[in-house]
C-alpha cells in the first residue's frame, strides 16, 4: 500500500447501484475488518457479494465516499463519487476465518488488512480490526469537510503538534492532532491501526484542546 493514498484520483461517475456509504450509529459498536481490493471498479460487486456470502448473519459493508458535482473545462456538470480511501472495504458481521476463506473463493479481494502488530500464529497474521467509533468519526469528517479533496489518508509517520479541537465551522466538535506542511493546516487522527486521516482546517476555527 502506497505511504499516501489521495482519493483524488479514485473518483467515478455516480452508478445507479447500492451506495455502500451507509450512515453507522454511534450507539454501536461493532467492529470491522478491512477488505482491499484488486480494483476500486468492483467495488459495488464486492460488497454485494459479501453482504450476499454472508446474508444470515446481518454482514454489512462500508466504503466511505462522497458525491460531488465535478465541473469539467467544456463547462458540463457531472455528479462523481469520490472514495476516500482507494480500494478499501469495511465489512462487519464476519469473523477471521470467513475473511480468510473469502479471500481464497473471491479474485476481486485482494486481502484483508493484517494487524501486523500482532504475533503470527501457525495459521495466520491476525486480522486489523477497527472499531465503530473510528468510523463514526471518519464519517463526521467527511460529512463536514469543504470537499472531498480536503481528506486523505496516509500511512507515514507524521511529526505532530499539540491536540486541537474545532470550534467553528461545519467541523465543530471534531478534536485530533494538529500538522502543517508547510501548505496547509490539517486536524489528524489515527484510524485505528491502519493509518492516519488528515483533513483541512483553517487555525482560526480551532483552539487548543483542554485536557
Amino acid at each position: 500500500m502506497p505511504a499516501e493514498m489521495l482519493h483524488k484520483s479514485s473518483g467515478s461517475a455516480v452508478p445507479d447501484a447500492k451506495d455502500y456509504n451507509i450512515v453507522l450509529d454511534p450507539q454501536e459498536s461493532h467492529v470491522w475488518f478491512v477488505a482491499m481490493l484488486a480494483h476500486q471498479k468492483y467495488t459495488t460487486l464486492c460488497c454485494q457479494y459479501i453482504e450476499n456470502a454472508f446474508r444470515h448473519q446481518d454482514c454489512r459493508c462500508y466504503v466511505p465516499s462522497r458525491d460531488e458535482l465535478h465541473r469539467y473545462p467544456n463547462r458540463t456538470k457531472r455528479m462523481v463519487r469520490k472514495f476516500i480511501l482507494p480500494r478499501m472495504v469495511f465489512v462487519t458481521g464476519i469473523d477471521e476465518e470467513q475473511a480468510y476463506h473469502f479471500v481464497r473463493d473471491w479474485p476481486h479481494v485482494d486481502y484483508f488488512m493484517p494487524d501486523r502488530a500482532k504475533q503470527r500464529t501457525h495459521v495466520h497474521v491476525p486480522l486489523a480490526q477497527i472499531s465503530q467509533s473510528d468510523l463514526v468519526h471518519l464519517q463526521q469528517v467527511i460529512q463536514g469537510a469543504a470537499s472531498a479533496d480536503d481528506i486523505s489518508f496516509t500511512t507515514e509517520h507524521l511529526t505532530l503538534s499539540d491536540e486541537i479541537e474545532v470550534v467553528y465551522g461545519d467541523l465543530r466538535g471534531l478534536s485530533g492532532n494538529y500538522y502543517n506542511d508547510a501548505a496547509n493546516d490539517y486536524l489528524v487522527f489515527a484510524l485505528g491501526k491502519l493509518g492516519n486521516i488528515k483533513v483541512k482546517v483553517s487555525k482560526k476555527d480551532c483552539q487548543l484542546k483542554h485536557k
